[in-house]
């Protein structure tokens, strides 16, 4: 099975929704939040770039819609991960499950919320401008980005194990490459000299082919796509072989903490 047995697999996707359950149940509207939260996140992002900043970019709210829902994903798996193992320290003293299924559960959760917001996301925008055939690369950009937070998440929640400091450097490191990713203005508009610099922030790019699939309608960069899923693959199975050679003394570590 790809990286950890099946079962695992179901035991992160089932410990996820419980989680999600548990989740909107703490709140008075719920499921709504998970619609809410990218929905208010565009609108103070569409006030300041239109009247305080004004920008004269066709489908700007779009535009901001599909970086704000992306890269939530992106950042609440990666963050969420940074206490995974901690979080999981009563189970991990009683059961030995593989290490990476305590990041797994995070980017799970984090997928299966932000997969409800993107459903209505394509549904809004399949009314006003239009589905495309171009929406056919949306699983694969789909599950490349999946593979990269699987991989950056499953990295943070190791070393979180042994820094747990870096939680706080975690932070700071999403919001500086969220104003690095174009989220708020496409990278093609930057100085030519400065674009390559932005796009080895890989959520940068990711955005860039959401944008042209959705927005422009246009097919995404097929080889860019492969790169990410080896890359990301390559990393998980090097973090998994790293996990199952240090077992033992991550255990410790995480009970002893």
């Amino acid at each position: 099975m790809f990286l950890i047995e099946k079962r695992y697999w179901r035991y992160a996707v089932y410990r996820a929704y419980f989680n999600l359950i548990g989740e909107a149940s703490r709140y008075y509207l719920g499921w709504l939040w998970w619609f809410l939260e990218p929905v208010v996140m565009t609108g103070v992002f569409y006030l300041v770039f239109t009247y305080i900043r004004p920008s004269n970019m066709e489908n700007f709210t779009y535009f901001i819609l599909i970086g704000v829902t992306m890269w939530l994903w992106f950042s609440n798996g990666v963050g969420n991960s940074t206490a995974s193992l901690f979080g999981g320290r009563s189970i991990i003293s009683y059961i030995r499950l593989p290490k990476l299924t305590f990041p797994l559960v995070s980017v799970a959760s984090a997928t299966l919320k932000q997969a409800f917001v993107f459903l209505i996301v394509l549904m809004v925008m399949g009314g006003t401008i239009g589905p495309s055939t171009a929406w056919l690369y949306l699983p694969l950009l789909a599950f490349a980005q999946f593979l990269l937070i699987l991989a950056v998440a499953s990295c943070v929640a190791i070393i979180c194990c042994y820094l747990r400091d870096l939680r706080f450097v975690v932070g700071s490191g999403l919001t500086l490459m969220m104003f690095c990713s174009g989220l708020f203005f496409p990278i093609d508009n930057m100085p030519v000299e400065w674009q390559p610099y932005f796009r080895l922030n890989p959520m940068a790019v990711m955005l860039e082919q959401y944008r042209l699939v959705l927005l422009y309608q246009t097919a995404a960069d097929l080889a860019w796509c492969v790169k990410v899923i080896v890359g990301s693959t390559l990393a998980l199975y090097l973090i998994r072989w790293t996990l199952e050679r240090m077992d033992l003394t991550l255990t410790r570590r995480v009970m002893d903490s």
